[in-house]
């Protein structure tokens, strides 16, 4: 059956032994891992500056940013931490709920392609001015973004190569801009080593996500709810409030317990 596996820093992972009691399968340690809490918990609440948003989110000197950017380098790691134990991978952020069989997505990598994922909808990439500017990782418009939440990997050369690839511009792209997604930097890497990859169907990934309102989180819940646009917006309405979703990936995720 499916393991589970949790790749965290040296001081979660010796305690997490120690208790002998948690949801994983495996715990591994990467050594560059950070402890520090998720950039949402970091950042103050009153922020008086006169910076715009996007100011804010590429201050390089802003600690909150500072560990968002180990984290998601520590996240990009794990891929390899994964791939020395595991044929099969299926990596996934803290913010998702699998609510039916990953089984499709596994096996959408077990001959031909080396990575799966949900692709980005056509004109919603994500840096694209960031990317044109890079000297190193240009990236036409016609390459493919994928949603980095939920990826699955298949133990290659070629997928190797994709890892290594995907560190280095996301290095490389925060430096130049203070840029801290990591979606772009996958989309430059994978255009980068032209690795075999394949589209999973959107259900492996409801980005419970609106922008139109304020970039509000959408509420799902495996079973879904009654979505109606009026109440609770077209992206709830069109994901059915979760209902249909193998794994739903926002920050209003509404589940017992």
């Amino acid at each position: 059956g499916l393991q589970s596996m949790l790749v965290t820093d040296d001081a979660t992972a010796r305690k997490l032994r120690l208790q002998g009691e948690h949801p994983f399968d495996m715990v591994a340690v990467d050594a560059g891992a950070s402890h520090a809490a998720e950039f949402e918990a970091t950042r103050p609440v009153a922020d008086r500056s006169q910076l715009s948003t996007a100011e804010r989110w590429r201050n390089r000197r802003d600690p909150a940013n500072l560990a968002l950017r180990r984290l998601r380098a520590a996240k990009i790691r794990a891929v390899t931490t994964a791939l020395q134990h595991f044929d099969v991978a299926l990596l996934m952020d803290a913010d998702t709920y699998v609510c039916s069989s990953l089984m499709e997505a596994a096996c959408a990598v077990s001959d031909g392609p080396v990575v799966a994922f949900v692709p980005v909808d056509r004109g919603r990439e994500h840096a694209a001015s960031v990317l044109a500017r890079s000297a190193r990782w240009r990236v036409p418009g016609r390459a493919v973004e994928a949603n980095t939440g939920v990826v699955a990997w298949r133990n290659a050369t070629a997928s190797h190569a994709l890892v290594d690839a995907w560190l280095r511009a996301y290095g490389d792209l925060a430096d130049a801009s203070g840029f801290l997604m990591d979606q772009p930097a996958f989309r430059a890497a994978l255009h980068a080593t032209r690795a075999p990859h394949a589209a999973l169907p959107p259900r492996f990934n409801c980005r419970g996500h609106d922008r139109t309102r304020a970039a509000t989180a959408v509420p799902l819940r495996c079973a879904g709810y009654a979505a109606d646009e009026a109440a609770h917006g077209a992206v709830a309405a069109r994901l059915r409030g979760g209902a249909g979703c193998a794994v739903l990936h926002s920050h209003d995720i509404q589940e017992p317990g």
